[in-house]
């Protein structure tokens, strides 16, 4: 009986060290405040060391003078072609205290418990995170099954700008939040396609250098279709959906509703150049979807672009999946700040991501010229020359943003697109119809599909032919290592 009692203790003492000593994905333990004269130094992950001090570093250091910040720096990690296993090398070479993740790499890492939970310390802190957008805290506490692993101090998403003194002018009603792919060509199509193409009004403008395969993508990914299925060895696109949204963009480029700027090389460029390339501040294109930057870039053409009279614009939501127009696929937190679970400085890190998520952050942020994204404190993106920029955030999040593309093998993404530009245009010109291009597409994209697959294959067994394996040695070293894990050493002297 003595025994058994000693070893429930043990077990009950062994429970608790292993709990005191989680902080790998658990955060429980309370961080020590950092005194008035403690110093610390951490480093942390990001694109480019100078653009870094110039987005964050810079005013943090003025905030947090006695903590010392590096970067480490990102490029070399993209340099040679991202993968997954580079990525892990990575953090384990440099050893960054605050990890810069997109939300695919925070739900990983959150889920294999590298992530230092934050949900303790911010309660510690007092830490107001009521300001910060709802849908962002919920996109990252569902990635983190149900914890608060990161924060991201801002996001990006796409809105639908259009020119209310020409919806007036032609006496088109304006488009509304909510609104179909197919409703909103539908609206482009009542703008008069008659006169000089250089000098009519068309009803919606593309992208510089958009192709019908670029705006098929937009349209076909908003709608919840797949180009390939789960395990990535099925081409998908032969099905309704696509057929639909191919004869939509068929239909759109035929009827001359949309203006498409063909991408030019000019020898001088000027910034009003820049400005007036864009068919929506020209005033060739009523309507138009794009990021936030239009914000400032309209701003822009005001001091750059001689003569300009200025736009009398509207904003609404980005068009919408029919069947779910409550939700957004454009919505995207792709610089998410993470504590890494394994940094020596915990705290110094969580002050970093603390501050640059914080109000005081967003308020001298928001003074600065907009980017393409916006701010996770939504209160500092309120407006912009009188207009509401709710639009970028008012729809929730999509629940499943994949498009089947993700792991896709070597070049068939560019390989894809220029068979389905080559085959649009085809239909476009009447030299086929959309039932013979499908087929085309389906048929040889499958076919690519399965060479870029051989290939990959090829490449990752020659990749594991050139590593050597460990010697014998090590390998009895390592499995003697394991077999002393602290819950092996736990469970021995429980025994006892």
């Amino acid at each position: 009986m003595r025994k058994r009692m000693m070893g429930l203790a043990g077990v009950l003492l062994l429970s608790g060290l292993l709990a005191s000593c989680s902080g790998g994905g658990g955060g429980e333990d309370k961080l020590k405040a950092l005194g008035k004269d403690d110093k610390a130094t951490i480093k942390v992950m990001f694109w480019d060391e100078n653009y870094f001090f110039q987005e964050y570093g810079s005013l943090f250091i003025s905030k947090y003078p006695n903590i010392d910040v590096e970067v480490a720096n990102m490029q070399t990690l993209y340099s040679d072609g991202y993968s997954e296993d580079n990525f892990e090398k990575f953090v384990e070479e440099h050893k960054p205290d605050v990890l810069m993740l997109n939300s695919d790499q925070y739900e990983k890492w959150a889920q294999d418990g590298k992530l230092y939970a934050l949900d303790s310390v911010i309660e510690q802190d007092k830490y107001d995170t009521e300001t910060i957008h709802p849908a962002i805290l919920k996109l990252l506490r569902d990635k983190g099954n149900g914890k608060l692993y990161g924060l991201s101090p801002k996001f990006s998403s796409n809105a639908l700008f259009y020119n209310i003194d020409l919806f007036k002018k032609y006496g088109i009603e304006p488009p509304k939040d909510s609104m179909s792919w197919s409703e909103v060509l539908e609206l482009a199509k009542r703008f008069p396609t008659g006169g000089d193409e250089k000098d009519r009004v068309y009803g919606f403008g593309t992208q510089q250098g958009s192709t019908p395969f670029n705006m098929l993508w937009t349209i076909a990914m908003t709608d919840g279709l797949r180009v390939l299925n789960p395990d990535g060895t099925q081409v998908t696109l032969s099905g309704e959906g696509w057929k639909r949204d191919m004869e939509m963009v068929v239909e759109a480029i035929k009827s001359k509703a949309v203006y498409n700027p063909s991408l030019d090389n000019p020898t001088s460029f000027t910034m009003q150049d820049y400005y007036m390339q864009d068919p929506f501040i020209s005033g060739k294109a009523a309507m138009m979807v794009d990021y936030p930057y239009k914000v400032s870039n309209i701003k822009g053409a005001k001091s750059a672009v001689k003569d300009f009279k200025g736009l009398n614009w509207g904003l609404v939501t980005a068009p919408v999946d029919p069947n779910n127009r409550n939700q957004s696929k454009t919505f995207n937190v792709s610089s998410i700040m993470a504590v890494n679970a394994q940094s020596p400085n915990l705290r110094a890190a969580w002050e970093f991501v603390k501050y640059v998520n914080s109000e005081d952050f967003a308020r001298v942020k928001s003074k600065s010229s907009a980017s393409g994204d916006l701010l996770s404190r939504t209160a500092f993106n309120k407006e912009a020359d009188g207009v509401s920029l709710e639009p970028f955030y008012k729809l929730e999040p999509a629940a499943d943003m994949t498009t089947g593309l993700e792991n896709s093998p070597g070049n068939f993404y560019g390989i894809l697109s220029q068979l389905v530009d080559e085959q649009l245009k085809a239909v476009i010109d009447d030299k086929k119809s959309i039932d013979e291009a499908m087929k085309e597409i389906q048929e040889k994209a499958q076919a690519a599909l399965v060479e870029e697959n051989r290939k990959k294959k090829e490449e990752e067994a020659a990749k594991n032919a050139e590593s050597p394996a460990p010697p014998a040695s090590a390998s009895a070293s390592a499995s003697a290592s394991g077999s002393a894990s602290p819950e092996t050493s736990g469970e021995s002297s429980t025994a006892e």
